[in-house]
């Protein structure tokens, strides 16, 4: 019997904190997107300003969402729907972005500091 030999793409840990002018970003998601469209992107909760993704090595898109009720109250599933968002990260670093990054071979750390001003 003959050992096929399966080779797993090489997958990359990224990690790193996320604040908006100088402030930590408390929630949202963090996504990689492949620039060339030839894997899946990955997301990542982004928990008290730190994330941590598996990615493929490549360049990305970064696209980084974080939204707030507009009542300040706090959002979950029971209220979900019921209470507007607002999207606290400006259009330019999700739905727009102009964020790349290049993952490497290995296990990095990429911090975003974001500015609105």
């Amino acid at each position: 019997m003959l050992a096929g030999c399966s080779r797993e793409p090489a997958m990359s840990v990224v990690t790193g904190t996320i604040t908006l002018d100088g402030q930590v970003v408390e929630g949202g998601v963090i996504r990689f997107v492949p620039s060339n469209g030839e894997s899946q992107p990955a997301d990542s909760p982004i928990v008290k300003g730190t994330y941590s993704l598996t990615v493929s090595p490549g360049e990305k898109k970064v696209e980084i969402f974080w939204a707030k009720s507009k009542s300040g109250a706090p959002i979950d599933t029971a209220s979900q729907g019921t209470d507007e968002l607002v999207q606290m990260i400006p259009a330019e670093f999700n739905t727009q972005t102009t964020l790349l990054h290049t993952v490497a071979d290995a296990q990095e750390v990429k911090d975003f500091a974001l500015k609105t001003k």
